[in-house]
């Protein structure tokens, strides 16, 4: 059945009878939750995944869990994409593609006046 794959994948099979409960009081904890939420979605079994910050509040343990299951996810042949803030290296190494240009946006105020002067000197040059 294909919501018991989903389960192993995601490593929930542990907790299958767990209930949700309330953030912080009881049920599952915050990276279990985030597991559920990428379960939830890959029943409808998409071909590509978009993930915003999906260890965003965790610690290093539960980030690192969280991202072994969008690694086992990536392993099935789907794609993921997504954005993650300050990676261990670990995470960081788990990547198969890094896109850089997240450096703009995260140092916007920065990156943005330079940016602005290299694409004005490459106008200035093809004229």
């Amino acid at each position: 059945m294909f919501i018991e794959e989903v389960m192993e994948l995601v490593e929930l099979k542990p907790l299958r009878n767990a209930l949700v409960g309330l953030p912080g009081v009881n049920g599952l904890s915050t990276e279990q939750r985030k597991r559920l939420t990428i379960a939830v979605e890959l029943v409808a079994n998409p071909s590509i995944i978009f993930m915003d910050e999906p260890t965003s509040g965790l610690d290093a343990r539960a980030a690192a869990i969280v991202m072994r299951t969008v690694r086992n996810t990536v392993d099935t042949g789907r794609t993921v994409v997504c954005t993650i803030h300050q990676p261990s290296i670990d995470i960081f190494e788990a990547f198969d593609e890094v896109n850089l240009w997240w450096i703009f946006v995260l140092s916007y105020d920065f990156f943005l006046p330079l940016l602005f002067i290299w694409v004005t000197r490459l106008i200035l040059k093809s004229n």
